[in-house]
C-alpha cells in the first residue's frame, strides 16, 4: 500500500469489480470493499494489507476521496447512493467523486446529478465511467473505459481510471457521453453474439463439423471478436462461464429503452433482445451467454455443436466445404455473418451519430474492443461516405446478390434435419 495514493472505496465486487477492485489494491491504493455477497468480501480482504472491507456503502465512503460504483444495475446503484440509512451520499466528504463504472442508461446518468444538487451536494465530482473488457481484463487492469464529465473531475480521477484501463477514452459532451458510447459499443457486442450462436447452430444442424467451420470462419471475412472469444466455449461445454446471458440481456435492454426514448428505431438489436430473453425464460440466465446457440438445435441435442466438432474425421461428407442436404457450406455461413455484420455498422452509426458521439472516435472504440469484427473494420470508412449507407461499399451489391442465392438455392428448413 502506498500511502501517497488516494484512499478509494468500491461498490460490486462482482466478476468484473472484484478483478478491478483487486487490481487497484495491487497498485498500491488503500480499497474499502463493498458488497451484499459476503464471501465476495471475505476473499477480497486475502488480497493483502491494502485491503479492507465495510458493512454498508456509508461505512465504505468515510474519508475517501474516491468512490467506485461497479454494481450491476441502476436498480442496485440507487440505494447505493442515496437510501437514507445506508446509502454513500451522507458519508461523501466534500469534492470527493463518484465514478460510475456500471453499465446505464445515459438518463441515469443524469439522474444522479440532479438528486445530487436536490440534496446540497453539488460538490461532488460525478464521472461517467462505464468499462469493457471482461473479467482477466479488468484483473490486470487492461480494460477499456468511457470516462465523461467536467475536465478538472476527469483530471482529478486520472490516475485511478488510468490504473485500470488499457485504452482510455475521455469522450467529449459532459456526463452522460460515456454511457452513450458504451451503448453503442454494445450494440455491436449484442448482435455479434447472437450472430455466433445462429452460425454455429447453423452449421450443427446443416451436418458440418463444427470445428472446422469454426477455424474457416475465423479467419473469414465473416469473423468477429465475440465470434472468436464465444464458439470455443460452444465446441467445448467444460471450458466454463464467461460472461452470463443476463448481463448481455441487460445491456441490450438499456440499448432498446433508449432508442425508444429517442424515437430511433433498432430492428436488427430488437431482434437479438428477443432471443436474450427467450433464453433467460428458458432458464438460461445465470449461464454463459453462448448457450444462446441451443435455440437453434433440436431440444433433444443441446450439445449437437460440440458433437459435430470433428465429425468430417469420420464422415468426410461431414466437411465444412462439402454442401449438407441443404446446400449449405461454411461459404454461406461467412456471408450471412458479414451481412449482418454490415448492416450492423448501419444501424450502431447512425445511432452514433443521432445521441452526438464522434464517429472517428467511436471507430477506434469498437475496432479496439470486443464489438469489433472483420466486416466493420472493411467496412467503416466507404459506408460512412454514404451516410451509413451499404452503397459505401463496392463489395456492398455482391454481398446482397450471393445472399439471394443462398436464399434461392436452399430450402433452409433445418427443423426437420
Amino acid at each position: 500500500m502506498d500511502p501517497r495514493l488516494p484512499k478509494v472505496a468500491f461498490a460490486g465486487l462482482g466478476a468484473m469489480g472484484y478483478g478491478m477492485a483487486a487490481h487497484l489494491v495491487q497498485s498500491g491504493f488503500p480499497v474499502i470493499g463493498f458488497d451484499v455477497y459476503q464471501p465476495a468480501l471475505d476473499r477480497f480482504l486475502q488480497e493483502g494489507k491494502g485491503a479492507s472491507s465495510a458493512k454498508t456503502p456509508r461505512e465504505a465512503v468515510q474519508d475517501v476521496d474516491f468512490f467506485i460504483c461497479m454494481v450491476a444495475t441502476s436498480i442496485q446503484a440507487t440505494p447505493l447512493l442515496f437510501d437514507k440509512e445506508t446509502g454513500a451520499l451522507a458519508g461523501l466528504k466534500r469534492n470527493a467523486s463518484i465514478i460510475i463504472c456500471s453499465t446505464v442508461a445515459p438518463a441515469f446518468i443524469e439522474e444522479i446529478q440532479r438528486v445530487l444538487v436536490e440534496n446540497g451536494r453539488p460538490d461532488i465530482h460525478l464521472i461517467d465511467s462505464p468499462v469493457s473488457g471482461g473479467a482477466a481484463r479488468a484483473a490486470n487492469g487492461t480494460l477499456s473505459i468511457f470516462a465523461s464529465g467536467s475536465e478538472p473531475h476527469l483530471e482529478h480521477a486520472h490516475p485511478i481510471l488510468e490504473c485500470m484501463s488499457g485504452k482510455l477514452y475521455e469522450i467529449p459532451g459532459g456526463l452522460g457521453g460515456g454511457s452513450k458510447a458504451k451503448l453503442i459499443h454494445q450494440i455491436f457486442a449484442g448482435i455479434n453474439i447472437a450472430m455466433a450462436s445462429e452460425a454455429m447452430g447453423l452449421a450443427a444442424v446443416a451436418g458440418l463439423d463444427t470445428k472446422e467451420v469454426f477455424e474457416s470462419l475465423r479467419k473469414s471475412e465473416g469473423s468477429s471478436w465475440m465470434f472468436e472469444n464465444r464458439v470455443p466455449h460452444m465446441l467445448d461445454p467444460g471450458m466454463g462461464r464467461y460472461s452470463s446471458m443476463t448481463i448481455i440481456a441487460k445491456d441490450v435492454g438499456i440499448i432498446t429503452q433508449t432508442s425508444r426514448e429517442h424515437q430511433f428505431p433498432l430492428p436488427l438489436l430488437s431482434t437479438a433482445k428477443q432471443l436474450y430473453l427467450s433464453a433467460i425464460s428458458a432458464g438460461w440466465g445465470s449461464e454463459d451467454d453462448c448457450v444462446l446457440v441451443r435455440l437453434y438445435l433440436p431440444p433433444s441435442q443441446p450439445d449437437l455443436v460440440a458433437r459435430q466438432a470433428g465429425s468430417s474425421l469420420s464422415n468426410p461428407s461431414a466437411n465444412a466445404s462439402t454442401k449438407s442436404p441443404h446446400n449449405i457450406t461454411w461459404e454461406t455461413i461467412r456471408d450471412i455473418m458479414l451481412g449482418v455484420h454490415i448492416v450492423s455498422v448501419t444501424e450502431a452509426m447512425s445511432f452514433c451519430e443521432h445521441l452526438g458521439i464522434d464517429a472517428a472516435l467511436m471507430y477506434d472504440i469498437v475496432s479496439h474492443a470486443a464489438g469489433t469484427s472483420q466486416g466493420f473494420e472493411d467496412a467503416f470508412d466507404g459506408m460512412k461516405k454514404k451516410k451509413w449507407g451499404i452503397k459505401g461499399i463496392e463489395w456492398g451489391a455482391e454481398i446482397g446478390d450471393r445472399l439471394v442465392s443462398h436464399l434461392l438455392v436452399s430450402d433452409f428448413q433445418l427443423a426437420a434435419a
